[in-house]
């Protein structure tokens, strides 16, 4: 076997996944921070998990993308600071349904957007009248128009349960500030904005 070994950070808390279990891995990487994925588990180790992706095709084949995660990983800190501190980057499928919620701006979703569900915040509530939602994702710094049907509460698996994410009730000011660091740095650098 051969078992990434990058510098990660281990939770002393272990989790036990079982072959065949749906289960979720948080992605922070550049380009896809923030980004919760679904697969499904293949094989088991002390601290690691050969996973399947559901959604993501190997780069190679036709087939769904395998690899080793770390069981144990714990997630760095997010930006806008809403979520628990110390929580993992594997978590068990969230099957709640949330279409029947009220959603308010500042509220911590989900969205399911290109090929996972991305963590972050709404910004407005039914765009022009489209009943869509305008949702900042700071792991990446963007603002993106959603379909309400794509859009979960977001929900942090911490000691075995779900525990609730705070919403950001100031987040048109905190991004207005964050976009204005954001184009100020950019444009010095490369002339350009992200957002």
């Amino acid at each position: 076997m051969n078992f990434p070994s990058r510098g990660l950070v281990e939770s002393q808390h272990k989790l036990s996944f079982e072959v065949g279990d749906n289960i979720e891995v948080l992605c922070q990487d550049s380009g896809m921070k923030g980004c919760w994925f679904r697969c499904k588990v293949l094989q088991v180790s002390e601290k690691f998990l050969k996973v399947q992706y559901d959604d993501i095709l190997d780069c190679d084949g036709p087939e769904k993308l395998e690899e080793w995660i770390s069981s144990n990983r714990v997630a760095g800190p997010d930006k806008l600071g809403i979520r628990c501190i110390g929580r993992l980057t594997v978590r068990p499928q969230l099957q709640e349904d949330s279409s029947d919620y009220s959603i308010e701006v500042g509220a911590a979703v989900d969205a399911w957007w290109s090929d996972g569900w991305w963590e972050g915040v709404v910004v407005e509530y039914d765009v022009f009248g489209s009943g869509h939602l305008q949702v900042y994702f700071p792991g990446e710094n963007r603002i993106s128009e959603i379909q309400r049907k794509n859009v979960r509460l977001s929900r942090d698996w911490m000691d075995d349960k779900w525990v609730e994410v705070k919403g950001k009730k100031g987040i048109r000011s905190f991004i207005n500030s964050s976009l204005t660091d954001v184009s100020s740095s950019a444009s010095k650098s490369q002339g350009t904005a992200k957002i």
